[in-house]
């Protein structure tokens, strides 16, 4: 054998070592480290500051880092002008890829790898021409009987002047009189021990404004009046039973170095049953990294308010990543609300 090719074999050798060493435990860090926000206002004589640094209204781009937090503040309350329109223009709201998202003009904070930032997107300043008059909307949940139900869960869109979105009742947010406001319940809840069933929404001095949508828990709302109030109708669940419901009560990480480029993860997450019911059955519970699947860990039936730790490793590279904790992965169990067995949190590795 010659020289030449006695070299390529040891190269060759090295190349499959490397691979024993570092090939199937080890999960490379997503392709994307930064996100491009594309950020303007549809008046491009508008004036935004992006992280303290001052921009007009014409699109700019900027390349965030997973993790990263970027601020956000329209210095332009009113123009007097926008672009040929000779007219005094108000800000209205932040719009995300289109979609109104917040009516925040002032310390609009966006945190890079957090939902709905996950992905490239642009975001805009959006004026309009008409003025308006603020609304404070009062949102609370009562049964059939009118007595209240505190602490229960009301998803809120799109956020208010304050950057609040949903909330648990009581609770008010703050809008003006052209923003419809889309306000959604969840069909099934409890509260001391009792299982309670959506009924409908009552509103007072607000429009009702078509949804298109044929989900009862969501109304979309316009404020008629200074002050506007929105109820939840809940009554108790017929069933004597009740249910259960998993959701991710706490989620924890630890890293540890365990060579010059490997690092092991080791997230716990704390299952708990917040039903009213017995879970009757073992539950997967899967843990994802960047929306990969990287474990599954069985949780024991729960009786309600019980819960267990679930918990795994993984050995990563440096970067950052999406750990993502989901209950009930596979819906063995039919639960009180569906919609909250997730949750997510940022690992960063140096």
């Amino acid at each position: 054998m010659c020289a030449a090719a006695r070299k390529i074999q040891l190269s060759l050798w090295g190349l499959l070592l490397l691979g024993l060493l570092v090939g199937p435990t080890l999960l490379a860090p997503a392709q994307t480290k930064t996100l491009d926000l594309e950020v303007s206002a549809t008046c491009e004589n508008a004036v935004i500051l992006i992280n303290g640094r001052v921009y007009s209204g014409r699109p700019v781009t900027i390349s965030v880092p997973l993790g990263a937090v970027v601020t956000l503040q329209a210095l332009s309350r009113q123009l007097n002008t926008c672009g040929v329109h000779q007219a005094l223009h108000y800000f209205d709201r932040w719009d995300f890829n289109g979609e109104p998202y917040s009516k925040a003009p002032q310390q609009l904070r966006l945190r890079a790898g957090q939902l709905p930032f996950i992905t490239n997107a642009r975001v805009q300043a959006v004026y309009r021409s008409q003025p308006a008059e603020l609304c404070t909307v009062a949102v609370d949940t009562q049964d059939s009987l009118g007595e209240y139900l505190a602490g229960i869960f009301i998803d809120v869109r799109p956020l208010d002047i304050l950057g609040d979105g949903g909330g648990v009742t009581p609770f008010v947010r703050t809008f003006d009189t052209v923003t419809d406001v889309l306000l959604q319940a969840s069909l099934q809840v409890s509260y001391e021990g009792k299982s309670y069933r959506f009924v409908r929404w009552e509103v007072e001095e607000a429009q009702l404004m078509p949804t298109f949508s044929g989900d009862p828990t969501l109304i979309k709302l316009r404020c008629r009046a200074a002050r506007a109030i929105a109820h939840a109708i809940y009554s108790i669940a017929m069933s004597p039973t009740g249910c259960p419901d998993l959701t991710i009560r706490h989620l924890y990480t630890d890293i540890s170095q365990i060579s010059p480029y490997a690092w092991l993860l080791k997230p716990r997450a704390y299952v708990e049953n917040i039903g009213t019911a017995t879970v009757p059955v073992p539950t997967t519970t899967a843990f994802l990294l960047n929306s990969q699947l990287i474990a599954e860990a069985t949780t024991s039936p729960l009786a309600p308010r019980a819960g267990e730790q679930a918990s795994t490793t993984q050995v990563i590279t440096a970067g950052n990543y999406i750990l993502t904790v989901i209950a009930d992965s596979k819906d063995q169990v039919a639960e009180c609300n569906e919609n909250n067995n997730l949750k997510e949190t940022i690992v960063q590795v140096p």
